[in-house]
């Protein structure tokens, strides 16, 4: 993928809002490398994760975690979407790379705390749907479910959410932290969203949404979609069989403009190779 410096700058940009930047001078700072040196920016993350925790918490971070069940989401959402934001624009052993320094930090947290069974979660604010996919087909337990986006649906109509949590460009408006019902601010996970107003099993908003998101984010969407499909089998191949009915299950639950991107897409593979990260 060709480099859009005016749109990876604007990523990154909303990758964190202004008093988050603010209050972790490290993210910032983390992000701009991603950009100018992502190799080795990404070796970085576990660290800047931990360093904006201790600064945070000023020497009380174990006490605090523990009886918080965790750090406040603030923290991972903006490390993890600095990464999010330069992530398409990655070859795919950078991005592997970028996947094993975040599944460091994951992997030492119980799953119901990574993925929102357990206080806000870290998953449940990743807003590229290619990190966030390629996080969750070798972690599968991760997935933070379709909860943000059933929420909205509960308190919004597509009118609404296009009203107040859609920008004039197609993308959904931010949080900076987990907020919900009908007084959210913005959106936590920008995939789960789309993936919610998709699927013909939650809405019927499907080709509404269509017609006003962003098309560039609409095809990275589309590929996490089908990469959660057919790539979550931990590197094993998958029968004819399997494939058929993941196929079928696709055009079920998506608008039918979608349909002849899933095949091609399924072809290319394009996604994480689960296999080199057994536990």
């Amino acid at each position: 993928m060709a480099w859009d410096l005016e749109l990876l700058t604007k990523a990154i940009n909303q990758a964190f809002d202004t008093h988050e930047a603010a209050a972790f001078l490290h993210v910032p700072q983390l992000a701009s490398e991603l950009q100018d040196n992502p190799k080795k920016a990404i070796d970085r993350i576990v660290g800047v994760y931990n360093k904006a925790l201790d600064d945070a918490y000023e020497g009380e971070r174990a006490m605090v975690e523990s009886l918080a069940g965790g750090p406040h989401e603030r923290i991972p959402w903006a490390v993890y979407n600095a990464v999010g934001a330069v992530y398409p624009y990655l070859d795919r052993d950078v991005k592997d790379h970028a996947v094993r320094q975040i599944l460091n930090i994951l992997d030492e947290r119980n799953y119901v705390e990574v993925n929102g069974g357990r206080g806000a979660g870290h998953t449940t604010g990743i807003r590229e749907p290619l990190l966030l996919s390629d996080i969750c087909l070798p972690r599968g337990f991760y997935w933070p479910g379709l909860d943000e986006g059933k929420d909205v649906l509960k308190h919004f109509s597509f009118s609404g959410i296009r009203g107040n949590l859609m920008t004039d460009e197609g993308m959904f408006k931010h949080s900076s932290s987990a907020d919900g019902g009908a007084g959210r601010r913005g959106i936590n996970s920008d995939f789960v969203m789309a993936y919610t107003l998709l699927r013909s099993d939650q809405c019927a908003y499907g080709n509404d949404y269509l017609a006003i998101a962003n098309p560039t984010f609409i095809d990275r969407t589309v590929k996490g979609i089908v990469a959660l499909r057919f790539g979550k089998n931990l590197g094993e191949p998958m029968t004819d069989e399997k494939v058929e009915e993941a196929r079928q299950r696709l055009f079920t639950l998506l608008p039918k403009s979608l349909h002849d991107r899933i095949d091609p897409l399924r072809e290319e593979k394009d996604w994480i190779d689960t296999s080199g990260f057994r536990w």
